[in-house]
């Protein structure tokens, strides 16, 4: 990999990515910070063959947060904000499909079928959006994608029954 590399005697330099032609913009750095950016949805992380659609939907609608949680439910309402799984933490939607015991079982069970340890990100988009499957093999790469959205579904069909 490093073969190829060739060193020179040039100066390191910053440049900035973020438009302007390489120069750094106050204007340009509150757009990037104002606009939401589309580009990072993971979008083919979530609708991946062999997945139903009611499971890709409702991946779809926890990446944005929008799936009904205590937290979301609470407007109005005084309601004890517990997790049914666990009933540790307060409930919402990375509590859930990430970080509970109860799920994180679930992800520690599968991540070993593959021999894979991970450091979990701390929101689900974060979780789609890292989720890569290189060292699967093609035979087992759809099988991979699929994981996530997969384990939303079951986590979430447990906590609504």
């Amino acid at each position: 990999m490093l073969r190829d590399f060739k060193i020179s005697q040039e100066e390191d330099s910053v440049v900035w990515r973020g438009g302007g032609q390489g120069i750094f913009g106050v204007r340009h750095a509150y757009n990037l910070l104002a606009a939401p950016n589309t580009l990072d949805f993971p979008v083919r992380c979530i609708w991946v063959d062999k997945v139903p659609t009611k499971a890709a939907f409702f991946a779809w609608e926890a990446t944005w947060g929008k799936i009904l949680t205590l937290d979301r439910l609470q407007r109005g309402w005084q309601l004890p904000n517990c997790c049914f799984l666990c009933g540790c933490e307060e409930e919402n939607v990375n509590h859930i499909l990430l970080h509970c015991t109860v799920a994180r079982v679930l992800w520690d069970i599968i991540l070993a079928l593959f021999g894979v340890h991970w450091v979990f990100p701390e929101t689900v988009i974060e979780v789609l959006l890292s989720w890569r499957g290189s060292f699967v093999g093609k035979k087992r790469k759809k099988i991979w994608n699929s994981i996530p959205v997969c384990i939303f579904w079951t986590v979430w069909k447990e906590e609504i029954d």
